[in-house]
Protein backbone atom coordinates (compact mmCIF):
# COMPACT_ATOMS: atom_id res chain seq x y z
CA UNK A 1 0.00 0.00 0.00
CA UNK A 2 1.35 3.65 -1.00
CA UNK A 3 1.07 6.02 1.76
CA UNK A 4 1.05 10.04 1.62
CA UNK A 5 2.11 12.48 3.89
CA UNK A 6 -0.40 12.27 6.87
CA UNK A 7 -1.18 12.51 10.23
CA UNK A 8 -3.54 10.02 12.82
CA UNK A 9 -5.89 11.25 15.06
CA UNK A 10 -4.49 10.39 18.39
CA UNK A 11 -7.04 10.40 21.35
CA UNK A 12 -6.63 11.60 24.59
CA UNK A 13 -6.64 9.57 27.84
CA UNK A 14 -9.64 9.95 30.18
CA UNK A 15 -8.87 10.51 33.88
CA UNK A 16 -11.57 9.69 36.78
CA UNK A 17 -11.00 9.66 40.06
CA UNK A 18 -13.11 7.09 42.07
CA UNK A 19 -13.27 7.99 45.41
CA UNK A 20 -13.71 5.17 48.40
CA UNK A 21 -13.96 5.09 52.67
CA UNK A 22 -13.08 1.82 53.89
CA UNK A 23 -9.47 0.90 55.37
CA UNK A 24 -6.94 -1.45 54.56
CA UNK A 25 -3.40 -2.21 56.73
CA UNK A 26 -0.30 -0.55 55.59
CA UNK A 27 1.91 -2.53 53.49
CA UNK A 28 5.36 -1.28 52.23
CA UNK A 29 6.27 0.51 49.24
CA UNK A 30 7.35 -1.71 45.72
CA UNK A 31 9.71 -0.33 43.35
CA UNK A 32 12.72 -1.68 41.82
CA UNK A 33 11.49 -1.55 38.00
CA UNK A 34 13.34 -0.19 35.66
CA UNK A 35 13.15 4.37 34.64
CA UNK A 36 12.72 5.02 31.55
CA UNK A 37 13.47 8.87 30.14
CA UNK A 38 10.33 10.60 31.07
CA UNK A 39 10.07 8.80 34.48
CA UNK A 40 13.46 9.64 35.54
CA UNK A 41 12.16 13.10 35.47
CA UNK A 42 9.48 11.85 38.30
CA UNK A 43 10.24 12.78 42.03
CA UNK A 44 8.51 11.78 44.95
CA UNK A 45 4.88 10.17 45.22
CA UNK A 46 5.25 10.46 41.33
CA UNK A 47 8.45 8.39 40.97
CA UNK A 48 7.01 5.67 43.49
CA UNK A 49 3.87 4.70 41.51
CA UNK A 50 5.42 5.19 38.36
CA UNK A 51 8.24 2.54 39.23
CA UNK A 52 5.27 0.45 40.22
CA UNK A 53 3.11 0.70 37.33
CA UNK A 54 5.86 0.24 35.25
CA UNK A 55 6.86 -3.23 36.98
CA UNK A 56 3.40 -4.52 36.63
CA UNK A 57 2.77 -3.36 33.20
CA UNK A 58 5.67 -5.23 32.27
CA UNK A 59 4.15 -8.46 33.68
CA UNK A 60 1.14 -7.67 31.77
CA UNK A 61 2.88 -7.47 28.31
CA UNK A 62 4.55 -10.85 28.85
CA UNK A 63 1.60 -12.46 30.09
CA UNK A 64 2.41 -12.99 33.53
CA UNK A 65 -0.23 -11.29 35.04
CA UNK A 66 -3.60 -10.62 33.48
CA UNK A 67 -5.25 -8.30 35.99
CA UNK A 68 -4.67 -4.65 34.56
CA UNK A 69 -6.28 -3.43 38.36
CA UNK A 70 -2.93 -2.22 40.29
CA UNK A 71 -3.05 -1.63 43.21
CA UNK A 72 0.01 0.95 44.50
CA UNK A 73 1.42 -0.18 48.24
CA UNK A 74 0.25 2.12 51.22
CA UNK A 75 2.83 4.69 51.10
CA UNK A 76 4.13 6.60 54.40
CA UNK A 77 4.52 9.97 52.10
CA UNK A 78 0.81 9.47 51.52
CA UNK A 79 0.12 9.54 55.72
CA UNK A 80 0.23 13.09 57.62
CA UNK A 81 -0.79 13.99 61.50
CA UNK A 82 -4.17 16.16 61.06
CA UNK A 83 -1.73 18.91 62.55
CA UNK A 84 0.41 19.02 59.43
CA UNK A 85 -3.01 19.20 57.00
CA UNK A 86 -4.47 21.84 59.09
CA UNK A 87 -7.08 20.29 60.36
CA UNK A 88 -6.82 19.59 63.98
CA UNK A 89 -10.04 19.52 65.75
CA UNK A 90 -12.12 19.91 62.32
CA UNK A 91 -15.06 17.61 61.90
CA UNK A 92 -14.56 14.64 59.73
CA UNK A 93 -16.16 16.09 56.18
CA UNK A 94 -13.35 18.82 56.89
CA UNK A 95 -10.44 15.98 56.84
CA UNK A 96 -11.49 14.25 54.42
CA UNK A 97 -11.69 17.04 51.84
CA UNK A 98 -8.34 17.95 53.21
CA UNK A 99 -6.98 14.74 52.12
CA UNK A 100 -7.95 14.69 48.80
CA UNK A 101 -6.45 18.64 48.28
CA UNK A 102 -3.64 16.54 49.70
CA UNK A 103 -3.43 13.65 47.85
CA UNK A 104 -4.03 15.88 44.78
CA UNK A 105 -0.81 17.94 45.68
CA UNK A 106 1.64 14.99 46.05
CA UNK A 107 0.62 13.13 43.19
CA UNK A 108 -0.17 14.18 39.52
CA UNK A 109 -1.29 10.81 38.24
CA UNK A 110 -1.53 12.09 34.66
CA UNK A 111 1.76 13.42 34.90
CA UNK A 112 2.98 9.79 35.89
CA UNK A 113 0.81 8.33 33.32
CA UNK A 114 2.06 10.61 30.38
CA UNK A 115 5.56 9.37 31.66
CA UNK A 116 4.40 5.67 31.57
CA UNK A 117 3.25 6.40 28.22
CA UNK A 118 6.43 7.56 26.90
CA UNK A 119 8.82 5.23 28.39
CA UNK A 120 6.76 2.00 27.21
CA UNK A 121 6.53 1.89 23.94
CA UNK A 122 5.56 -2.17 23.85
CA UNK A 123 4.37 -2.92 27.52
CA UNK A 124 1.00 -1.11 27.20
CA UNK A 125 0.08 -2.70 23.25
CA UNK A 126 -2.84 -3.53 25.41
CA UNK A 127 -4.22 0.06 26.69
CA UNK A 128 -7.24 1.57 25.50
CA UNK A 129 -6.98 4.73 26.18
CA UNK A 130 -9.07 5.22 29.70
CA UNK A 131 -7.92 4.65 32.66
CA UNK A 132 -9.16 5.54 36.34
CA UNK A 133 -8.58 5.59 39.78
CA UNK A 134 -9.45 4.78 43.10
CA UNK A 135 -8.38 5.48 47.00
CA UNK A 136 -9.81 5.70 50.50
CA UNK A 137 -9.37 8.37 53.20
CA UNK A 138 -8.48 6.85 56.64
CA UNK A 139 -8.50 9.12 59.86
CA UNK A 140 -8.06 7.80 63.12
CA UNK A 141 -5.77 7.92 65.90
CA UNK A 142 -4.78 12.00 65.13
CA UNK A 143 -3.77 10.97 61.54
CA UNK A 144 -5.03 10.87 57.98
CA UNK A 145 -4.34 8.82 55.34
CA UNK A 146 -4.27 7.67 51.98
CA UNK A 147 -4.61 3.66 51.71
CA UNK A 148 -5.34 1.21 48.55
CA UNK A 149 -4.38 3.66 45.95
CA UNK A 150 -5.32 1.45 43.01
CA UNK A 151 -5.12 2.24 39.32
CA UNK A 152 -7.42 0.98 36.58
CA UNK A 153 -6.42 0.42 33.17
CA UNK A 154 -8.46 -0.30 30.55
CA UNK A 155 -7.96 -2.98 27.54
CA UNK A 156 -8.46 -2.40 24.03
CA UNK A 157 -11.19 -4.01 22.67
CA UNK A 158 -8.70 -6.04 20.40
CA UNK A 159 -7.07 -8.20 23.64
CA UNK A 160 -9.84 -7.55 26.58
CA UNK A 161 -10.22 -10.93 28.51
CA UNK A 162 -12.96 -11.75 31.10
CA UNK A 163 -13.61 -8.12 31.38
CA UNK A 164 -12.56 -4.63 30.43
CA UNK A 165 -9.27 -4.33 32.89
CA UNK A 166 -8.25 -7.71 31.84
CA UNK A 167 -5.68 -8.85 29.11
CA UNK A 168 -6.72 -12.21 27.06
CA UNK A 169 -3.42 -14.68 27.87
CA UNK A 170 -3.87 -15.72 24.16
CA UNK A 171 -3.35 -12.62 22.05
CA UNK A 172 -0.87 -11.75 24.82
CA UNK A 173 1.20 -14.42 23.19
CA UNK A 174 1.12 -13.42 20.01
CA UNK A 175 2.65 -9.94 21.09
CA UNK A 176 5.50 -11.36 22.62
CA UNK A 177 5.79 -13.29 20.11
CA UNK A 178 5.94 -9.74 17.86
CA UNK A 179 8.46 -8.22 20.50
CA UNK A 180 10.74 -11.61 20.03
CA UNK A 181 10.55 -10.83 16.06
CA UNK A 182 11.44 -7.06 17.20
CA UNK A 183 14.43 -8.55 19.18
CA UNK A 184 15.85 -10.67 16.31
CA UNK A 185 15.84 -7.58 14.27
CA UNK A 186 18.26 -5.53 17.02
CA UNK A 187 20.59 -8.88 16.99
CA UNK A 188 20.71 -8.90 12.84
CA UNK A 189 22.29 -5.22 13.20
CA UNK A 190 24.01 -5.55 16.32
CA UNK A 191 27.40 -5.16 14.66
CA UNK A 192 26.26 -1.96 12.26
CA UNK A 193 27.38 1.39 13.38
CA UNK A 194 24.87 3.55 15.09
CA UNK A 195 23.95 5.52 12.05
CA UNK A 196 24.13 2.53 10.09
CA UNK A 197 21.90 0.92 12.52
CA UNK A 198 19.42 3.78 12.86
CA UNK A 199 19.19 3.69 9.28
CA UNK A 200 18.62 0.14 8.96
CA UNK A 201 15.90 -0.21 12.11
CA UNK A 202 13.77 2.60 9.65
CA UNK A 203 13.81 0.46 6.06
CA UNK A 204 12.62 -2.79 8.16
CA UNK A 205 9.83 -1.11 9.87
CA UNK A 206 8.76 0.37 6.19
CA UNK A 207 9.08 -3.08 4.79
CA UNK A 208 6.92 -4.94 7.51
CA UNK A 209 4.15 -2.30 7.52
CA UNK A 210 2.30 0.40 5.43
CA UNK A 211 0.12 2.86 6.43
CA UNK A 212 -3.33 1.97 7.44
CA UNK A 213 -5.14 4.55 5.92
CA UNK A 214 -8.67 3.09 7.31
CA UNK A 215 -7.72 3.18 10.68
CA UNK A 216 -6.57 6.83 10.60
CA UNK A 217 -9.70 8.08 8.18
CA UNK A 218 -12.90 5.89 9.55
CA UNK A 219 -13.94 5.56 13.16
CA UNK A 220 -12.56 2.10 14.53
CA UNK A 221 -11.53 1.34 18.44
CA UNK A 222 -8.13 2.49 19.63
CA UNK A 223 -6.01 -1.07 19.32
CA UNK A 224 -3.55 -2.65 16.97
CA UNK A 225 -3.22 -0.33 14.11
CA UNK A 226 -1.69 1.97 17.06
CA UNK A 227 0.66 -0.26 18.52
CA UNK A 228 4.06 -1.73 17.03
CA UNK A 229 2.46 -5.19 17.65
CA UNK A 230 1.16 -4.63 13.73
CA UNK A 231 4.83 -4.17 12.47
CA UNK A 232 6.20 -7.11 14.27
CA UNK A 233 3.56 -9.88 13.95
CA UNK A 234 4.91 -11.17 11.08
CA UNK A 235 1.71 -10.42 8.78
CA UNK A 236 1.87 -8.52 6.28
CA UNK A 237 -2.00 -7.57 5.95
CA UNK A 238 -1.48 -5.91 9.25
CA UNK A 239 -0.27 -2.00 9.23
CA UNK A 240 -0.39 0.90 11.64
CA UNK A 241 -0.91 4.53 11.80
CA UNK A 242 2.24 7.05 13.03
CA UNK A 243 1.69 6.01 16.60
CA UNK A 244 3.00 2.03 15.64
CA UNK A 245 5.54 3.63 13.14
CA UNK A 246 7.19 5.74 16.27
CA UNK A 247 6.56 3.35 18.88
CA UNK A 248 8.06 0.37 16.64
CA UNK A 249 11.08 2.51 16.06
CA UNK A 250 11.96 3.78 19.68
CA UNK A 251 11.30 -0.16 20.98
CA UNK A 252 13.69 -1.21 18.71
CA UNK A 253 16.55 1.95 19.70
CA UNK A 254 15.12 0.92 23.42
CA UNK A 255 16.33 -2.63 23.12
CA UNK A 256 20.00 -1.59 21.42
CA UNK A 257 23.05 -1.06 22.90
CA UNK A 258 24.81 1.45 21.01
CA UNK A 259 28.54 2.16 20.15
CA UNK A 260 27.69 6.14 21.44
CA UNK A 261 25.56 8.12 23.52
CA UNK A 262 22.13 7.72 21.44
CA UNK A 263 19.08 7.56 22.55
CA UNK A 264 15.11 7.69 21.15
CA UNK A 265 11.99 8.96 22.58
CA UNK A 266 8.18 9.23 20.56
CA UNK A 267 7.13 12.72 20.41
CA UNK A 268 3.52 13.42 19.81
CA UNK A 269 1.69 17.15 18.49
CA UNK A 270 1.02 18.30 15.18
CA UNK A 271 2.54 18.13 11.79
CA UNK A 272 1.39 20.38 9.50
CA UNK A 273 -2.04 21.13 11.52
CA UNK A 274 -3.04 17.36 11.83
CA UNK A 275 -2.16 15.01 14.91
CA UNK A 276 0.70 13.02 14.52
CA UNK A 277 3.42 11.29 16.41
CA UNK A 278 7.12 10.88 15.68
CA UNK A 279 10.11 10.17 17.30
CA UNK A 280 13.36 12.61 18.70
CA UNK A 281 16.52 10.87 18.18
CA UNK A 282 19.70 12.14 20.16
CA UNK A 283 23.08 11.07 18.49
CA UNK A 284 26.77 10.74 19.53
CA UNK A 285 27.08 14.48 18.90
CA UNK A 286 24.99 15.34 21.52
CA UNK A 287 22.32 17.07 19.13
CA UNK A 288 19.03 15.95 19.12
CA UNK A 289 17.11 15.11 15.12
CA UNK A 290 13.68 14.59 14.26
CA UNK A 291 12.99 11.37 12.86
CA UNK A 292 9.51 10.90 11.05
CA UNK A 293 9.29 7.11 10.12
CA UNK A 294 5.56 7.69 8.81
CA UNK A 295 6.50 10.10 6.49
CA UNK A 296 9.76 8.13 5.19
CA UNK A 297 7.95 5.05 4.41
CA UNK A 298 6.88 4.46 0.09
CA UNK A 299 4.91 7.08 -1.15
CA UNK A 300 5.22 9.54 1.54
CA UNK A 301 7.08 13.06 0.94
CA UNK A 302 9.88 12.95 2.99
CA UNK A 303 10.54 8.94 1.21
CA UNK A 304 13.15 7.23 1.92
CA UNK A 305 14.95 9.38 4.22
CA UNK A 306 14.44 13.37 4.24
CA UNK A 307 12.44 13.53 7.36
CA UNK A 308 15.25 10.99 9.24
CA UNK A 309 17.71 12.56 11.55
CA UNK A 310 16.77 16.13 9.94
CA UNK A 311 17.34 19.15 11.61
CA UNK A 312 15.13 22.34 12.07
CA UNK A 313 14.60 25.34 12.71
CA UNK A 314 12.91 25.96 16.23
CA UNK A 315 10.47 28.42 17.43
CA UNK A 316 8.03 29.93 20.13
CA UNK A 317 10.68 28.49 22.82
CA UNK A 318 11.56 25.20 21.31
CA UNK A 319 7.92 24.25 20.93
CA UNK A 320 7.68 24.25 16.83
CA UNK A 321 10.00 23.10 14.59
CA UNK A 322 10.22 23.06 10.74
CA UNK A 323 11.79 21.33 8.46
CA UNK A 324 12.36 23.46 5.11
CA UNK A 325 13.87 21.85 2.61
CA UNK A 326 13.33 22.34 -1.53
CA UNK A 327 12.14 18.52 -1.61
CA UNK A 328 10.47 18.37 1.62
CA UNK A 329 8.90 20.80 4.08
CA UNK A 330 6.56 20.18 7.23
CA UNK A 331 6.14 22.16 10.56
CA UNK A 332 6.17 19.81 13.66
CA UNK A 333 4.35 21.29 16.97
CA UNK A 334 4.84 19.58 20.44
CA UNK A 335 1.57 19.02 22.76
CA UNK A 336 1.56 21.19 25.72
CA UNK A 337 2.03 18.30 27.42
CA UNK A 338 5.61 17.31 26.45
CA UNK A 339 6.68 20.07 27.83
CA UNK A 340 8.93 18.94 31.03
CA UNK A 341 8.30 15.57 29.92
CA UNK A 342 11.88 14.73 29.18
CA UNK A 343 13.62 18.08 29.72
CA UNK A 344 13.36 21.15 30.84
CA UNK A 345 10.75 22.70 28.22
CA UNK A 346 10.65 21.03 24.71
CA UNK A 347 13.27 19.09 23.10
CA UNK A 348 14.84 20.90 21.00
CA UNK A 349 16.46 20.05 17.79
CA UNK A 350 19.83 20.87 15.78
CA UNK A 351 19.22 23.13 13.12
CA UNK A 352 21.04 20.90 10.04
CA UNK A 353 20.69 17.41 9.55
CA UNK A 354 22.58 14.25 11.21
CA UNK A 355 26.21 14.10 8.97
CA UNK A 356 27.15 10.73 9.69
CA UNK A 357 31.13 10.29 9.32
CA UNK A 358 32.33 6.68 9.20
CA UNK A 359 35.46 7.49 10.45
CA UNK A 360 34.64 9.70 13.74
CA UNK A 361 35.10 8.19 17.37
CA UNK A 362 31.94 7.79 19.11
CA UNK A 363 31.31 10.01 22.55
CA UNK A 364 30.87 7.30 24.90
CA UNK A 365 27.84 7.10 26.88
CA UNK A 366 27.89 8.33 30.05
CA UNK A 367 27.43 6.37 33.04
CA UNK A 368 27.59 8.31 36.32
CA UNK A 369 25.58 4.96 38.88
CA UNK A 370 22.28 7.23 39.68
CA UNK A 371 18.93 5.60 38.99
CA UNK A 372 17.86 9.29 38.10
CA UNK A 373 20.54 10.83 35.60
CA UNK A 374 20.30 8.32 32.13
CA UNK A 375 23.38 8.35 30.19
CA UNK A 376 21.45 10.39 27.49
CA UNK A 377 20.66 13.00 29.80
CA UNK A 378 21.97 16.69 29.02
CA UNK A 379 23.34 17.01 32.70
CA UNK A 380 24.92 13.42 32.69
CA UNK A 381 28.47 14.98 31.65
CA UNK A 382 28.30 17.26 33.87
CA UNK A 383 26.73 15.34 36.86
CA UNK A 384 29.52 13.43 36.22
CA UNK A 385 32.00 16.14 35.97
CA UNK A 386 30.72 17.53 39.04
CA UNK A 387 31.27 14.46 41.51
CA UNK A 388 34.29 13.37 40.29
CA UNK A 389 35.52 16.82 40.43
CA UNK A 390 33.93 17.22 44.52
CA UNK A 391 32.16 19.91 43.28
CA UNK A 392 29.11 18.20 44.71
CA UNK A 393 27.81 14.70 45.25
CA UNK A 394 24.70 13.34 44.88
CA UNK A 395 21.07 13.68 47.69
CA UNK A 396 22.12 9.48 47.93
CA UNK A 397 23.99 7.05 47.26
CA UNK A 398 21.87 6.18 44.48
CA UNK A 399 20.19 9.51 43.43
CA UNK A 400 21.71 12.93 42.55
CA UNK A 401 17.55 14.84 42.30
CA UNK A 402 18.76 16.62 38.99
CA UNK A 403 15.09 18.33 38.99
CA UNK A 404 15.48 19.69 42.79
CA UNK A 405 15.53 23.47 42.12
CA UNK A 406 19.10 25.01 43.64
CA UNK A 407 19.07 27.94 46.26
CA UNK A 408 21.22 30.79 46.24
CA UNK A 409 23.78 28.68 48.72
CA UNK A 410 24.44 26.03 46.51
CA UNK A 411 25.21 27.33 43.46
CA UNK A 412 27.89 29.82 45.62
CA UNK A 413 29.16 26.36 47.47
CA UNK A 414 29.62 24.69 43.41
CA UNK A 415 30.82 28.13 42.60
CA UNK A 416 33.33 28.02 45.22
CA UNK A 417 34.33 24.45 45.25
CA UNK A 418 34.96 24.74 40.87
CA UNK A 419 37.34 27.13 41.95
CA UNK A 420 39.37 25.54 44.03
CA UNK A 421 37.84 25.84 47.25
CA UNK A 422 39.59 28.87 48.13
CA UNK A 423 40.14 30.46 51.51
CA UNK A 424 37.37 33.28 52.56
CA UNK A 425 38.05 35.63 55.28
CA UNK A 426 36.66 38.74 56.60
CA UNK A 427 33.04 40.22 55.96
CA UNK A 428 30.17 38.33 55.39
CA UNK A 429 26.86 39.69 54.61
CA UNK A 430 24.79 37.47 56.50
CA UNK A 431 25.72 35.93 60.44
CA UNK A 432 27.50 32.74 60.10
CA UNK A 433 28.74 30.24 62.92
CA UNK A 434 31.01 28.44 60.52
CA UNK A 435 29.27 25.20 60.92
CA UNK A 436 26.96 26.00 57.60
CA UNK A 437 28.19 23.77 54.52
CA UNK A 438 28.08 27.47 52.05
CA UNK A 439 29.88 29.34 54.99
CA UNK A 440 33.25 29.25 53.28
CA UNK A 441 31.84 30.38 50.14
CA UNK A 442 29.70 33.13 51.18
CA UNK A 443 33.00 34.40 52.78
CA UNK A 444 34.88 33.92 49.69
CA UNK A 445 32.09 35.25 47.26
CA UNK A 446 31.70 38.33 49.90
CA UNK A 447 35.58 39.10 49.34
CA UNK A 448 35.39 38.27 45.42
CA UNK A 449 32.70 41.11 45.52
CA UNK A 450 30.42 38.73 43.79
CA UNK A 451 27.58 38.95 46.63
CA UNK A 452 26.26 41.74 48.40
CA UNK A 453 23.96 42.87 51.50
CA UNK A 454 20.80 41.73 50.02
CA UNK A 455 22.50 37.85 49.99
CA UNK A 456 20.05 35.21 50.76
CA UNK A 457 21.14 31.87 51.07
CA UNK A 458 17.65 30.48 51.07
CA UNK A 459 15.98 31.92 48.02
CA UNK A 460 15.87 30.13 45.35
CA UNK A 461 18.61 31.07 42.08
CA UNK A 462 17.60 31.89 39.06
CA UNK A 463 18.93 31.79 35.83
CA UNK A 464 19.99 35.11 35.49
CA UNK A 465 21.38 34.67 39.23
CA UNK A 466 23.73 32.06 38.18
CA UNK A 467 25.27 33.12 35.39
CA UNK A 468 25.58 36.57 36.95
CA UNK A 469 27.49 34.52 39.97
CA UNK A 470 29.43 32.87 37.20
CA UNK A 471 30.83 35.80 34.89
CA UNK A 472 31.43 37.32 38.34
CA UNK A 473 33.79 34.37 39.15
CA UNK A 474 35.72 34.98 35.68
CA UNK A 475 36.12 38.79 36.35
CA UNK A 476 33.66 39.93 34.28
CA UNK A 477 34.65 39.91 30.86
CA UNK A 478 33.13 41.77 28.08
CA UNK A 479 30.96 39.86 25.52
CA UNK A 480 29.20 41.31 22.45
CA UNK A 481 25.41 41.79 23.65
CA UNK A 482 23.27 39.01 22.39
CA UNK A 483 19.70 39.67 21.59
CA UNK A 484 16.90 38.36 23.60
CA UNK A 485 13.73 39.55 24.09
CA UNK A 486 13.19 39.17 27.93
CA UNK A 487 16.46 40.27 28.64
CA UNK A 488 16.78 44.68 28.96
CA UNK A 489 19.78 46.29 27.67
CA UNK A 490 19.86 47.91 31.31
CA UNK A 491 19.35 44.76 33.12
CA UNK A 492 22.22 44.31 35.32
CA UNK A 493 22.16 40.79 34.82
CA UNK A 494 22.37 41.27 30.70
CA UNK A 495 26.34 41.08 30.68
CA UNK A 496 26.71 38.17 32.01
CA UNK A 497 24.32 36.73 30.10
CA UNK A 498 26.07 37.99 27.16
CA UNK A 499 29.05 36.62 28.21
CA UNK A 500 27.40 33.23 29.16
CA UNK A 501 26.02 32.99 25.55
CA UNK A 502 29.35 34.06 24.06
CA UNK A 503 31.26 31.40 26.03
CA UNK A 504 28.72 28.61 25.27
CA UNK A 505 27.58 28.13 28.98
CA UNK A 506 24.00 28.45 27.57
CA UNK A 507 22.00 28.98 24.52
CA UNK A 508 19.20 30.97 26.36
CA UNK A 509 15.82 29.06 26.62
CA UNK A 510 14.76 29.63 22.82
CA UNK A 511 16.02 31.55 19.70
CA UNK A 512 15.05 34.77 21.35
CA UNK A 513 14.77 33.91 24.92
CA UNK A 514 16.92 33.87 27.93
CA UNK A 515 14.36 33.37 30.78
CA UNK A 516 16.24 35.04 33.53
CA UNK A 517 13.03 34.62 36.30
CA UNK A 518 13.26 30.86 35.68
CA UNK A 519 15.02 28.64 38.93
CA UNK A 520 17.76 26.36 37.99
CA UNK A 521 17.84 22.78 38.85
CA UNK A 522 20.49 20.84 39.83
CA UNK A 523 21.33 19.16 36.61
CA UNK A 524 21.28 22.85 35.07
CA UNK A 525 23.35 24.46 37.64
CA UNK A 526 25.91 21.67 37.48
CA UNK A 527 25.50 21.86 33.36
CA UNK A 528 26.07 25.60 33.42
CA UNK A 529 29.22 25.24 35.78
CA UNK A 530 30.63 22.18 33.32
CA UNK A 531 30.52 24.34 30.04
CA UNK A 532 31.76 27.19 32.28
CA UNK A 533 34.98 25.56 33.49
CA UNK A 534 35.48 22.92 31.00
Amino acid sequence: MKKRVTAALLALALAVGLLQGTALAAEPAGGGARTGRAGSRLTGVDRVVYQVLREETAKIADGSRSSTDIRIPDLEALSWSLAELGVAGKDQQTVVAKLDEKFAQVLDLDRVYDALSADCPYELYWRDLRYSWSYERVVGGGRGEIRNFTVFIKVAQDYRGESDTTVNPQKAAQAKQAADNARAIVERYRDLPDYEKLKAYLREICQLASYDEDAANTDIPYGDPWQLVYVFDGDPSTNVVCEGYAKAFQYLCDLSQFNGDVSCCTVTGEMDGGSHMWNVVRMEDGRSYLADVTNCDDGAAGAPDKLFLAGAAGSEAGRVHTVNKPECSAVYTYTQEEKDLFVDGWLTLSGEDYRYDPNAVPRPAVNTSFSDVRPDAYYAEAVAWAVEGEITQGTSQTTFSPANLCTHAEILTFLWRAEGRPEGQGWAPIPLSGEEFYAQAVCWAAQQGIIGQDFDPGALCTRADAVSYIWAAFDRPPAPACAFGDVAAGASYAPAVAWAVDRGVTTGDSDTTFNPDGVCSRGEIVTFLHRAYQ
